[in-house]
C-alpha cells in the first residue's frame, strides 16, 4: 500500500466518523440515552431493566422512554401522548449508553396506557400478557 493511498484511507476514515457524530447529535429523534432512575414491575414482581429517554423534537417536554426487559420485550412510552408501543428487535441497536431507532422514537401506533395508580407511573398490558410497570 503506497503512502497516498494509506492517507486518502485515513482522511476517508476520519470524514466517516465526523459524519456519523454529527448525525447522532442532529437527530435526537432516533437516539435515546440511558437513565439509573426507573422501576420496572412485570406481574407484580421486580424485574431488571434498561431505561432510556429521549427527546425526538429537543424540547423537554416532548419525552419518550425506552424500556428494555430481557425475556419480556422492549416498549417505548409517550410522556405526552401517554402512550405505549412495541419495539421490535430490528426497529433499533442498543448501545452500551443508548439506544439508537432506524425510524424516529415518536412515529408509530401509540395504544393507552391502564389507568395511573401512583405518580410518575405507567402501566400497561405486553401482548405476550404481561402486566408492566413503570416508575420514575
Amino acid at each position: 500500500m503506497s503512502k497516498r493511498s494509506f492517507k486518502l484511507m485515513a482522511v476517508v476514515a476520519v470524514g466517516v466518523a465526523a459524519c456519523a457524530g454529527f448525525w447522532l447529535v442532529y437527530a435526537p429523534e432516533h437516539w435515546l440515552t440511558r437513565v439509573a432512575s426507573g422501576t420496572v414491575v412485570v406481574d407484580d414482581r421486580a424485574a431488571r431493566a434498561d431505561v432510556y429517554i429521549g427527546h425526538p423534537t429537543l424540547n423537554e417536554a416532548e419525552a419518550i422512554a425506552f424500556v428494555h426487559v430481557p425475556g419480556v420485550g422492549g416498549y417505548f412510552l409517550d410522556f405526552e401522548g401517554e402512550g405505549y408501543r412495541e419495539a421490535l428487535n430490528h426497529e433499533y441497536v442498543r448501545f452500551n449508553r443508548g439506544v439508537w431507532t432506524f425510524r424516529p422514537m415518536n412515529k408509530g401506533r401509540f395504544g393507552e396506557l391502564l389507568p395511573f395508580r401512583k405518580v410518575n407511573e405507567l402501566r400497561f398490558y405486553s401482548s405476550n400478557g404481561h402486566t408492566v410497570v413503570v416508575q420514575f
